[in-house]
């Protein structure tokens, strides 16, 4: 257990099962119950205690939620069972006690996946803006597969040290090799992926409701629903951002119609990109124009053009025009971006020395030194002309003492990236020079 913890890299996953299972070993020796909602508690202030910035990631979140359902879920369980015990198993042939077995394994692994899915469904698209809706029939249909990967795994664990762990290994990739192929098909045919945005508030309600549902065992459980009805009737309650911009400064996106977003790069990072798109729900990508030859498609002239412009690219400078009519700029220079001082209401320079070109409070400009320290941004244009956009960061918060590292580096600094050094190998002695060193006394005194 504790090598697969470090093998694991300590995880929240990780750390969260091995803590668990140690309070658990010691509940054992000390004649406790194992299995409980105590154990899980110690296990969460232990994680909280060594890595409290866990508490806000979806690691810590969609694991704790998980094993709380299934712990309260299973007291339930044995609380009905103790109520109204089951009645003697009627007299089977061995095919039917094997299919009765089978049968109460695969609706044990169902309501496990069900149970689960459910309290960790919010929370994944909160954070990763995607729902499963055939992730019940993905686990019934992989568990087997999983069951005979582990198998392989712990013989290879064995095998190693004799040098027999090929077979037990190639094994152990085929199993991985359908695992994927299985998850792939029913991705395939999944009937919704990306879901867009939901509430903190929606979220905020469904916690409370599985705090209550998972530690309460009387008909207090029934205080839970109006809050996960809370949650569902607030979920749609969010502002999508009318401007999204990377941490690096490199790329800008805005979405110009319903199912469009532009993009200020032709390579935009696809990782950066994915997060995106799930997040505003759109399918397709607008890339970007080089109309360096157009005399008449200016950043003077953005305001002349109609509204929903993806970006246009001329002379080291990209700029759209937003669907609320908001002239959206990105270059790598502040002297470049004094051209757009007059038309934009917002302006991103890919530069961490760069100061403000315009002076100008009803022009937003962010630089690489502002996303440096406090992370990636989302803007929101005001319906009033006169007002600013609002803009919001995702790390802008002062009682954050893990991300004070970021404060530290070149660009939050407002330092220039380091010159590149060319690579110069030294020349390699010729026969003439090696023969001259041969020729030197060793240690400055001659040959005997």
């Amino acid at each position: 257990m504790s090598a697969y913890l470090a093998i694991s890299g300590v995880v929240v996953a990780a750390e969260r099962s091995f803590i668990m299972l140690s309070v658990m070993l010691i509940a054992v020796l000390f004649d406790r119950a194992a299995l409980s909602m105590r154990n899980l508690a110690i296990s969460a202030m232990i994680v909280i205690l060594t890595a409290p910035h866990e508490v806000v990631g979806p690691s810590f979140q969609m694991s704790f939620a998980a094993t709380a359902a299934l712990i309260g879920a299973y007291a339930a369980w044995a609380q009905r069972r103790e109520v109204m015990p089951a009645p003697a198993p009627p007299a089977r042939s061995f095919a039917g006690f094997l299919a009765h077995k089978s049968l109460i394994a695969v609706a044990g692994m169902a309501a496990t996946s069900i149970i689960a899915g459910l309290a960790t469904a919010l929370f994944a698209v909160w954070h990763f803006q995607r729902v499963s809706p055939l992730s019940l029939f993905a686990n019934l249909a992989v568990m087997p597969v999983v069951s005979f990967v582990m198998l392989a795994a712990v013989l290879s664990a064995i095998a190693m040290p004799f040098g027999a762990d090929g077979p037990f290994l190639y094994a152990m990739g085929k199993g991985l090799t359908v695992m994927m192929a299985i998850a792939d098909w029913i991705s395939v045919r999944s009937p919704v992926d990306g879901v867009g945005l939901v509430s903190t508030q929606s979220v905020l309600f469904v916690a409370v409701a599985l705090a209550i549902g998972a530690m309460t065992t009387t008909w207090l459980r029934l205080l839970a629903l109006p809050f996960v009805l809370a949650g569902l009737v607030v979920m749609g309650n969010v502002e999508t951002p009318d401007v999204l911009i990377s941490e690096d400064a490199r790329l800008v996106a805005l979405p110009i119609t319903g199912d469009e977003l532009a993009v200020s790069r032709a390579r935009p990072n696809p990782f950066t990109l994915d997060n995106w798109r799930r997040a505003l729900n759109v399918e397709t990508t607008i890339l970007p124009e080089d109309v360096s030859n157009d005399a008449e498609l200016t950043v003077e002239n953005a305001l002349d053009m109609p509204p929903g412009m993806p970006f246009l690219c001329a002379r080291r400078m990209c700029f759209a025009r937003h669907l609320s009519g908001a002239v959206v700029v990105t270059t790598p220079s502040a002297d470049i971006a004094k051209s757009a001082c007059g038309v934009a209401a917002l302006i991103v320079i890919d530069d961490a020395t760069a100061p403000d070109p315009c002076n100008d409070p009803a022009v937003v400009v962010v630089t690489k030194q502002d996303l440096a320290r406090v992370g990636s941004a989302a803007v929101r244009f005001d319906s009033s002309a006169d007002k600013p956009a609002n803009i919001l960061f995702a790390l802008d918060a002062k009682d954050r003492p893990w991300h004070a590292q970021r404060g530290f580096t070149r660009e939050a600094r407002g330092l220039p990236p380091r010159p590149e050094k060319a690579f110069k190998s030294k020349p390699k002695p010729t026969n003439s020079a090696r023969s001259a060193f041969s020729d030197k006394p060793l240690f400055g005194k001659p040959y005997l």
